[in-house]
């Protein structure tokens, strides 16, 4: 018979006599972290209370600023979690890709990065500020990204080029301008476009993309420059690589007889040149083009049993695939909406026989 844990109340002051992790009650109260998950705010806190270690080992950089050091993996064990989940909330709370409560740097190879935890204190906003966060709301209701990057990102879809009537060079239907942070309150009251503080990146998509299933965003950024080294590149793709493996159960995947090890290979490293992309880059994929940073947190999801599904039906499929990659893609940006879905239909058919009686 197994033992019941019994908890004994607190008296009088024996609430202080233990160690706890202490999460800013601003994080809950304040509107501009609702959000946050409570999750990242959690998580926050475990990195709030690093802190501590850091100061006593006076880890402080030139600025004299703290920085900790966390893995991902010793995050995963305190919160009991997978490490796939710990990037989650870690992008919540980075300054690029989330709210901006933390900001990480990488220091090379072979090294462990540093995180720098911001203070979560909310300081008055000065007109140039406000400004600022008027635009960056602009780009969390164009992009479905968060308030707080550092960047302005602004999509113009080709319904909104009639705002760009007076440069000729604005007529891509799909037009992506990054402010940098100095020029942000200089483009509202700017017309001119081709100012050096502003800098523009048109991509020459063809016009019929939005109809053409062939198109892979994947393909057709695959020879852009990209600031890594040769042996940064090939040490990433290994850790995803490694990290995509441990997720599918891979050696167990590949001696399974009803699957071959060539098409697992693909789907794994399909998915390792997803998680390699730029968070701010788009993938034309399922119809439509989508964020990176949305595709790869979707990614970050499959495991064995989507790989299976996957691969089940590709067996299925009986007709002609125009464009296998585009396919595959799809299959598996879909698998963790569409799997339970199709088992559930499956075992109804099973069990009723495909109708109902009438």
């Amino acid at each position: 018979m197994e033992s019941t844990i019994k908890f004994d109340y607190f008296r009088g002051m024996e609430g202080e006599q233990y160690t706890f992790y202490r999460i800013p009650k601003v994080l809950f109260t304040a509107e501009c972290f609702r959000s946050l998950s409570c999750e990242a705010k959690v998580l926050y806190g475990l990195l709030l209370d690093r802190m501590g270690l850091s100061i006593k080992n006076r880890w402080f950089d030139e600025e004299d600023r703290v920085y900790i050091i966390f893995t991902v993996e010793e995050l995963a064990e305190l919160l009991n979690c997978g490490t796939q989940k710990v990037v989650r909330l870690l992008k919540e709370l980075d300054v690029k890709s989330g709210i901006g409560l933390i900001e990480k740097k990488r220091l090379g190879l072979g090294k462990p990065n540093v995180i720098y935890v911001k203070n979560f204190m909310i300081q008055e906003l000065t007109r140039a500020e406000k400004q600022d966060l008027e635009a960056e709301t602009l780009e969390n209701t164009l992009n479905g990204e968060n308030h707080n990057s550092r960047n302005v990102k602004i999509t113009i879809q080709e319904s909104a080029k009639s705002q760009f009537k007076n440069d000729e060079n604005h007529n891509s239907g799909n037009v992506k301008i990054t402010i940098q942070e100095s020029a942000k309150s200089q483009f509202k009251n700017s017309e001119n476009h081709h100012s050096r503080i502003v800098k523009s990146d048109i991509p020459e998509y063809p016009k019929s993309q939005s109809n053409n299933t062939e198109y892979s965003d994947i393909e057709h950024n695959e020879n852009q420059s990209i600031d890594l080294s040769e042996g940064d590149v090939m040490e990433r793709k290994k850790h995803y690589r490694n990290m995509v493996q441990e997720q599918i159960y891979y050696k167990s995947l590949i001696q399974n007889p009803r699957y071959q090890k060539n098409e697992v290979d693909e789907l794994v490293e399909l998915t390792v040149e997803v998680l390699m992309l730029p968070d701010d880059r788009m993938i034309w994929i399922a119809g439509d083009e989508k964020p990176a940073i949305l595709v790869k947190d979707r990614f970050q999801m499959l495991n064995d049993a989507h790989f299976e599904y996957v691969l089940d039906s590709m067996k299925r499929n009986t007709g002609k695939v125009q464009n296998v990659k585009n396919y595959l893609l799809t299959s598996l940006y879909n698998a963790p909406l569409t799997m339970e879905h199709y088992y559930r239909l499956a075992v109804n058919h099973d069990l009723y026989g495909g109708g109902q009686a009438g």
